[in-house]
């Protein structure tokens, strides 16, 4: 099949390379099926781009590469929606909004994408009772990795 997209051009897209998901992503309901594409080289970060929509891309990045110790829970519902009996079998990605002012890049923590590759299967999900924020600025992480004296004592009630 041959995809028209706005950012990449066209691209032939196999059936074996669509991933299906199983809960759309959040106010995107009406799209199910996306490719991924490789982002720019040695950046960390892919596209997912719908089928459905040559307009409608997302970028994800890994958010183990700002909150190395990242995790996501999820029940055995969850799970076997997936095809899988384990976390570890999934590849977990969060979306990442860029905009001009470099300062603004962020990325949802509360909300990752989960893909199974293997049996090209993805969802979104909301990751309840965690504390990871829905909006996590790069630059604040970025900032703290550089002085972490100063976020450890910062206030987390003011």
């Amino acid at each position: 099949m041959q995809l028209s997209t706005t950012r990449f051009g066209n691209v032939d897209v196999s059936d074996e390379s669509i991933v299906t998901f199983t809960q759309p992503i959040i106010g995107f309901q009406e799209f199910r099926r996306f490719i991924l594409l490789p982002g720019p080289e040695d950046s960390g970060v892919i596209w997912l781009q719908s089928t459905e929509s040559g307009e409608l891309a997302f970028l994800l990045m890994n958010p183990r590469d700002v909150v190395p110790d990242y995790r996501v829970r999820m029940g055995q519902h969850e799970l076997a929606e997936l095809a899988v009996t384990s976390i570890d079998e999934l590849e977990i990605y969060t979306i990442l909004v860029v905009s001009e002012d470099v300062s603004k890049v962020r990325t949802n923590l509360k909300a990752p994408v989960l893909l199974n590759t293997k049996q090209r299967l993805g969802k979104q999900t909301v990751l309840e009772g965690s504390d990871y924020p829905i909006q996590f600025f790069l630059a604040q992480a970025r900032k703290a990795a550089a002085s972490p004296e100063e976020v450890s004592n910062a206030r987390t009630d003011a």
